[in-house]
């Protein structure tokens, strides 16, 4: 093999990998995330470049279309012109015929090249570039951004005749990357090997988090320990040193008047437990918000605020609860338990025994617990679903199926079934009808004791 052979394979194989790197460029360009082209974006002009490229697809996809297109072309005919007369004369050496031996080595060497092609120029390049995505955008950006320049004029063409068939076949011109969806950003962090468990359980909250209300989360009225705004502070004390609060709302005329908070380190001072004033002196204002608020939103508004009591209004303005920031957090990490929090009888994650729940138990934590998903309704709680089924007022006793288990309300607090007992069923869905009142065991209370 001469000098100038090999000369012309080393052009042929230039070309090859000038072909390469536009196809690398590609993509990596194409591969990158939003948020990596905004961590690129704040790492310097490099990293500018590598967004503006990426967010202008029809630039930079112009830009390596012609690379790789005149690349291909010349190593393809380049070297099929120049090599063949070289390995011709080989085949004759091998028996071919002259006629034949031309053509049979121009045929060759064109898909040896094809071959070459594909391994450097494609597979190899596109390989790497999916590995490191980031670091090949950051090198290559520079010079595929000047040779964009240098060739805007055959790109401003391409771009146009791309946009006119774009619309041709029902396509959007101006529209960017399609976005990464709910579930397949799930998915990602569910598949994320860099994640623990314990991370991906917070992660995973933060997602349900997002969809879940503020009313689903809050203290219900009924369960608020309110003080009246013309209670003289003396009184206020007493009733706040027997509660495990640091916050109180404070009403006026009604529970439906919340007029602010007051906060304990107020009610115990004593300069002011020594003074005969009243609660209404020392109330702060409390943030408002409505039932129908995110918990994300809400908690960000909270935090902006600096508030860690907030006052929850239902659609006709009167107070439907309270929320503390402890709450909203709690729905991302998980309970949050204190020396005032009082023990909770524990849950088995596979369903294999009688369980006590509370009756306030939204349906998202009773899933997680019991792992029965109860179906959607006007309710927020598991008993709020235990008297939509029974269709009237609860009782001791009274229970109702479903999905293979059976809720036996073991307590009420006024009109409000405050302990349920969880029965698992031998058969799913076996006697009464699914979802249904079931009849009262002996002995059990289904109505009012009489009298």
């Amino acid at each position: 093999m001469n000098q100038g052979t090999l000369l012309n394979f080393g052009l042929v194989m230039l070309f090859i990998l000038v072909g390469g790197v536009f196809a690398a460029t590609e993509l990596a360009l194409v591969s990158l995330r939003e948020s990596q082209l905004a961590q690129l974006a704040q790492q310097g002009r490099r990293g500018e470049r590598v967004a503006a490229l990426a967010h202008n697809p029809n630039r930079f996809l112009s830009a390596v279309q012609i690379g790789v297109t005149v690349a291909g072309f010349f190593s393809a005919a380049y070297g099929a012109s120049t090599l063949a007369p070289d390995l011709a004369p080989v085949l004759e050496d091998w028996g071919l015929p002259a006629g034949a031996s031309d053509t049979v080595a121009f045929i060759a060497l064109t898909l040896f090249i094809a071959y070459l092609s594909l391994v450097f120029g494609e597979l190899v390049p596109k390989r790497i570039a999916l590995q490191r995505s980031a670091g090949v955008s950051l090198l290559v950006a520079p010079p595929l951004d000047r040779f964009a320049i240098l060739m805007r004029p055959v790109i401003w063409f391409l771009s146009r005749s791309t946009d006119v068939v774009v619309r041709l076949v029902g396509g959007d011109p101006s529209a960017q990357r399609e976005e990464m969806s709910e579930e397949e950003l799930r998915e990602l962090v569910s598949g994320h090997e860099g994640l623990g468990e314990e991370e991906r359980r917070i992660v995973g909250d933060v997602f349900a988090a997002g969809d879940r209300q503020v009313r689903e989360v809050m203290r219900p009225r009924t369960d608020v320990d309110f003080l009246d705004a013309d209670m003289p502070v003396f009184k206020a004390v007493k009733l706040a040193a027997a509660m495990p609060h640091s916050r109180y709302p404070v009403v006026g005329a009604s529970t439906d008047d919340v007029v602010g908070f007051v906060h304990v380190r107020d009610l115990f001072d004593p300069e002011v437990s020594r003074r005969s004033i009243r609660v209404e002196e020392l109330v702060r204002d409390v943030l408002v918000l409505p039932g129908t608020k995110r918990v994300l939103p809400a908690m960000t508004e909270m935090r902006r605020e600096g508030s860690h009591l907030a006052v929850v209004v239902d659609e006709y303005g009167g107070t439907a609860g309270i929320v503390t920031l402890e709450d909203l957090v709690e729905e991302l990490v998980g309970e949050i338990r204190d020396e005032y929090d009082t023990d909770e009888l524990p849950a088995a994650a596979a369903f294999g025994g009688v369980v006590d729940v509370d009756g306030m138990l939204n349906i998202e934590d009773f899933a997680q617990r019991i792992g029965v998903s109860l179906p959607d309704g006007p309710y927020e709680t598991v008993a709020g679903f235990v008297v939509a089924r029974l269709g009237r007022l609860p009782y001791v006793g009274d229970s109702v199926e479903f999905d293979g288990i059976r809720l036996e309300i073991t307590a009420v607090d006024g009109r409000r079934a405050s302990r349920l007992r969880v029965h698992p069923l031998a058969e799913p869905g076996g006697g009464e009808a699914a979802g249904q009142p079931a009849a009262p065991d002996d002995g059990e209370t289904a109505a009012p004791p009489a009298g």
